[in-house]
């Protein structure tokens, strides 16, 4: 088997022009450097270089026929070989690499200071981003075609995850609808009310579903749409109430709206960044998840293992 320092040993005696300089560049014994050159011309059963010419005083190298087209090949493998070592080095410090980033539509605002720290601090890294409902981003996780992606709690057992934020869920209504004296409403008491929701592709949705349910009725979904404006312009024109997370009532315009506490259940919408379990953490995902630990724009995190 033909083996990298044997190579090396050879285009080194033919660039320097003998074996004793070869050993001295290569930092190794003239014999050392002898040995290599003659297990590799018994492995492949030729001659490499004539017998050494003496030159004032100087012993000269000469390749054979077959030792000029092998010298030429062995160039372009040493430099290829270089060239793997180096995309190591360039994977492992982050000059290189790829990070795919799966994001569920609630909740993407929350990630952009995140993005945009990531993008400034590594450059180099080919940052690919996929918005996709919640069992999209799921299946995406387990089929190696994502690395990391954000979920809603609770998380299945296939995925490990770091927490992002957590907020208490809020009915979010016409102040008209809800009358002055209300300071809190419980999920039962929407069980005929026109609800107007987020969009079913992410997980809030179907928990708000499941919810009810389980109180033993079957919400009166009368529309929903992933359009924040549209959903609000609805709710401020009576057409129907809402439940958000209370992320969003501090960011969106309420103007003729009134928040209230959903209590009886106290639903949390808890997002995180999941990738699947027991996966080997490219340096990519790892500077991504330090990134979320030290990005202001999410609370505290912890890691599930």
């Amino acid at each position: 088997m033909i083996t990298l320092k044997q190579l090396r040993c050879f285009v080194t005696v033919v660039k320097t022009g003998g074996f004793l300089q070869a050993s001295i560049q290569l930092n190794l014994t003239q014999p050392t450097v002898t040995k290599s050159i003659s297990n590799l011309e018994e492995y492949l059963g030729v001659a490499l270089f004539d017998k050494p010419l003496t030159h004032r005083k100087k012993r000269l190298v000469n390749l054979t026929e077959i030792g000029e087209h092998l010298y030429i090949q062995a160039v372009d493998i040493l430099q290829k070989a270089d060239n793997l070592e180096q995309t190591v080095v360039d994977y492992q410090q982050l000059i290189g690499g790829k990070l795919r980033l799966g994001i569920s539509p609630l909740g993407s605002e929350i990630l952009s200071k995140a993005i945009f720290n990531f993008y400034q601090m590594h450059p180099s890294i080919e940052t690919s981003l996929i918005e996709d409902g919640a069992e999209s981003l799921k299946q995406a996780l387990l089929e190696g075609q994502l690395d990391v992606a954000t979920l809603m709690k609770p998380i299945d057992d296939d995925f490990d995850y770091l927490s992002i934020c957590c907020y208490p869920v809020v009915v979010v209504a016409n102040k008209n609808r809800m009358g002055k004296q209300k300071t809190k409403v419980t999920l039962k008491s929407l069980s005929n009310a026109p609800l107007i929701l987020f969009t079913s592709n992410s997980s809030f949705t179907p928990m708000i579903i499941e919810n009810c349910q389980s109180l033993g009725f079957e919400p009166n979904i009368i529309c929903q749409t992933n359009q924040w404006h549209l959903l609000l312009d609805m709710v401020k024109q009576d057409m129907g109430v809402t439940l958000l997370p209370q992320y969003y009532t501090q960011k969106l315009d309420l103007t003729g709206l009134v928040c209230l506490p959903l209590t009886q259940p106290q639903l949390k919408w808890e997002l995180v960044m999941a990738w699947r379990r027991h996966r080997l953490l490219t340096p990519s995902m790892q500077a991504w998840l330090d990134n979320i630990r030290k990005n202001d724009g999410v609370s505290e995190s912890m890691l599930r293992r």
